[in-house]
C-alpha cells in the first residue's frame, strides 16, 4: 500500500512538472514550448518466480499496458528502454528487469518500422535465460508501445550483431521475443 501511495505522489509530481514546462529538447511537436509529451506505453518485466524456479507453467514475462511515460518527443524509444525498463517503476512485487547496469544503450532509432537498438558491447554477457528475457523485454515493450515499431534489430557498438550474449541469433530483426507473452 505504501508503494502505491509513493507511486501516486511521484506520478503527480511528474504530471505537474510536465504541465509547467518539462525539459523539452527543441525537437518535434510539443518540444518547441519546452514540454514533455505523454506516451502510453507497454512495459514488460521478467517474472521473479519463473526466473527462480524455471517453472514452465508460469509466463516468463509480465506485460503492463497503458502505463504513462513523460519525455520529449524524439526521445521516447530511448527513455522507454533506458529509464522505464531499467527500474521497476510500477512498484509491482514479483517482477524484475534484465536491463541491469551492465546493459548500456547507445541509441535507439526507428526507420521503416524497425527499431535499431544499439547496445554497448563492453560487459555484455549473461546466461541464455538473461539474454532471452532481455531480448523479449525490449521487443515486446517497443512493439507494444509504439505502433510505428514492427520489429527490433539489435546492434552492438553500432554494428549488426550475430548475438548479444552468445545464446540467441540476433542477425535478423525480431518481430516477437524469445518467450511468448499475452499482450
Amino acid at each position: 500500500m505504501k508503494r502505491i501511495v509513493i507511486f501516486a505522489l511521484v506520478l503527480a509530481v511528474v504530471m505537474v512538472a510536465a504541465a509547467c514546462g518539462g525539459r523539452g529538447d527543441g525537437s518535434g511537436e510539443g518540444a518547441a514550448s519546452g514540454e514533455d509529451r505523454l506516451y502510453n506505453v507497454c512495459l514488460c518485466y521478467a517474472d521473479k518466480e519463473y526466473i527462480a524456479t524455471g517453472n514452465e507453467d508460469l509466463q516468463a514475462l509480465r506485460c503492463y499496458k497503458n502505463q504513462n511515460m513523460f519525455c520529449p518527443q524524439g526521445k521516447q524509444y530511448f527513455a522507454l528502454l533506458d529509464e522505464a525498463l531499467r527500474e521497476n517503476t510500477l512498484g509491482v512485487d514479483g517482477i524484475e528487469t534484465m536491463v541491469s547496469d551492465k546493459i548500456k544503450f547507445k541509441s535507439v532509432k526507428v526507420k521503416d518500422g524497425t527499431a535499431f537498438v544499439d547496445i554497448e558491447g563492453k560487459g555484455l554477457a549473461g546466461s541464455s535465460l538473461e539474454e532471452g528475457i532481455l531480448i523479449s523485454q525490449i521487443v515486446y515493450s517497443l512493439t507494444g508501445s509504439f505502433e510505428e515499431v514492427e520489429q527490433v534489430q539489435f546492434l552492438v557498438d553500432g554494428k549488426a550483431a550475430e548475438t548479444l550474449m552468445g545464446h540467441y541469433d540476433a542477425a535478423e530483426p525480431y518481430e516477437t521475443g524469445i518467450y511468448p507473452v499475452d499482450m
